[in-house]
């Protein structure tokens, strides 16, 4: 009776080490997940049709991007670049869209996208996303983020130049669905200003 005991205690001993140690593992996994999600990159899904088309959207099914969080903070990014942010406004949500101004940069003024109450309206007078005769130039540590599908994007048009300290990550590729995969260049949609005369406006 005694060695019986003795050989049940070893067996939930010996079962206590191997849930421990997969426990470990798991954990371990997890962690080394985390930080190269956060540091290093990774592939995400993201949803909405401001960044469309060179995003896709539907309502079935969401599109992946592979992401470089490398690149936070606004490290090394440039005019171009689609970056996924830490929005101004709500902190607990994100935003994916492209920077059209670095610091120091003048950014023509676009009127700003529609919202809900919009969504049937007719854009018979060019209401929304047409360019104004304005221009602002993005302040030290900012950058100004804007949709590739400017009517129905809410970007710095409507929350002003973003801080650098916001940015996650820069966005590299559309990875799925399978036809629309592609490397994402840095110039699609973004154009230097004619040479005209403008109303200067300096974003403090």
């Amino acid at each position: 009776m005694g060695s019986y005991v003795r050989i049940l205690a070893s067996l939930r001993t010996s079962q206590t080490q191997t849930i421990t140690g997969v426990a470990f593992k798991v954990a371990k996994l997890a962690l080394v997940g985390h930080v190269f999600q956060r540091y290093i990159g990774f592939i995400r899904p993201t949803d909405g049709i401001s960044m469309v088309p060179t995003m896709p959207a539907s309502y079935l099914k969401r599109p992946y991007i592979l992401y470089s969080a490398l690149h936070r903070r606004g490290r090394g990014l440039k005019v171009g670049d689609v970056v996924i942010y830490t929005h101004p406004l709500f902190s607990s949500e994100s935003g994916c869209k492209r920077i059209v101004g670095m610091p120091g940069d003048f950014v023509s003024v676009i009127t700003p996208g529609r919202k809900d109450e919009d969504i049937d309206a007719e854009d018979v007078d060019d209401k929304w996303a047409h360019v104004k005769e304005q221009v602002v130039r993005v302040p030290e540590g900012h950058c100004w983020v804007a949709g590739d599908n400017l009517e129905w994007s809410r970007d710095s048009r409507l929350y002003g130049a973003l801080p650098l300290g916001l940015v996650k990550a820069k966005v590299l590729a559309v990875v799925l669905p399978i036809k629309d995969a592609k490397w994402l260049g840095s110039t699609i949609g973004v154009k230097d200003a004619q040479q005209r005369e403008h109303e200067w406006i300096v974003q403090r």
